[in-house]
């Protein structure tokens, strides 16, 4: 088949690669800014484009008159779409033979939208979906083609999930295309609103933690914000403190504290901080771009807390000022 590439991120420049040497004709790649997180810009996808003689195209608009032009010009398949800044209008989808297969991470129909493997694990679902559909004008609510599940567990990372999706979505992608040449145009998705869970994009501030909430939460919180994303944080002596491993315990006895007090510095290097129904224990920080694997190397006494105490700033501030 003849192939547009349209996206962003690792895995899209994968499958581009991927498809290359399975003899798929890629004939455009069109790509824009990479987000904060990406591990990948838009010169890799550049340099791909060259080396397959592909054209290249940066940019936003993939709807305007001028793009939908060239990609009439091209005679496309199939466009392979993943993380593309904007929605395909009906125009666009209508210029490729087959139509366009896009990669969504959430287990559609329930997850549509942004960030869904983060709000997934935060929700404590067991499983996050990966889900190739066919497009159409509305958000992720195309016919399924396939669809393939990675467990989550009580430890399970963000970043352990975007692994397996850059090993797994080329193959997905390959899968999907043979489909769409068998003529098997997948499932169509429910319409009913009660299955459907439309998530929206998480940013930096989003990785706050609040140490009134509970263990198991503020443990979730913790795995869904890590890498590749901007990762969970606290404040320590007014600066960020993120933490990047941590667990749970609840005590067998009773206590009093306040939720965010350092309630126990361990031999092995571990801080304990009380929440609202138990501790989490501190294994790995990182604090003014240093990584602390024995976080007692830093918090140094069980007088500390951790969180932003608004009154202390304020005292601080005026200090500062000498108010």
């Amino acid at each position: 088949m003849k192939i547009c590439i349209i996206g962003r991120t690792k895995p899209l420049l994968e499958t581009a690669k991927f498809l290359n040497e399975k003899n798929h004709k890629i004939g455009m790649i069109i790509t824009s800014k990479p987000s904060d997180y990406d591990s990948v810009s838009s010169k890799d996808f550049r340099n791909i484009a060259r080396s397959i003689d592909a054209k290249f195209v940066e940019t936003q608009q993939i709807n305007q008159k001028k793009m939908q032009s060239m990609i009439k010009n091209h005679g496309f398949d199939l466009g392979i779409s993943l993380n593309n800044l904007r929605l395909l209008d009906k125009k666009t989808l209508s210029l490729f033979k087959y139509g366009v297969l896009n990669c969504h991470f959430g287990d559609l129909p329930h997850y549509r939208g942004n960030a869904c493997p983060n709000w997934a694990m935060l929700n404590g679902e067991k499983k996050i979906g990966i889900s190739i559909h066919l497009m159409d004008e509305g958000v992720d609510s195309g016919n399924i083609i396939i669809k393939k599940y990675f467990s989550v567990n009580k430890k399970t990372t963000i970043q352990e999930f975007y692994n397996y999706a850059e090993e797994i979505v080329p193959t997905l992608f390959l899968r999907a295309i043979t489909n769409i040449k068998n003529r098997k145009h997948g499932k169509k998705q429910s319409r009913n609103p009660k299955q459907i869970l439309r998530t929206y994009p998480r940013n930096k501030f989003d990785g706050k933690i609040d140490w009134n909430d509970t263990a198991d939460h503020i443990s979730r919180l913790i795995r869904a914000s890590g890498k590749p994303f901007f990762g969970a944080y606290t404040f320590y002596n007014s600066k960020k403190l993120f933490i990047l491993e941590s667990s749970i315990e609840h005590p067998k006895f009773s206590f009093e504290s306040v939720n965010g007090q350092v309630v126990e510095r361990r031999i092995n290097g571990d801080v304990v901080v009380s929440c609202l129904d138990g501790f989490l224990v501190l294994s790995k920080v990182k604090y003014n771009g240093k990584i602390y694997t024995k976080p007692t190397t830093l918090i140094k006494t069980i007088h500390s807390r951790l969180g932003m105490n608004i009154e202390e700033e304020i005292e601080q501030i005026k200090k500062y000022l000498k108010i």
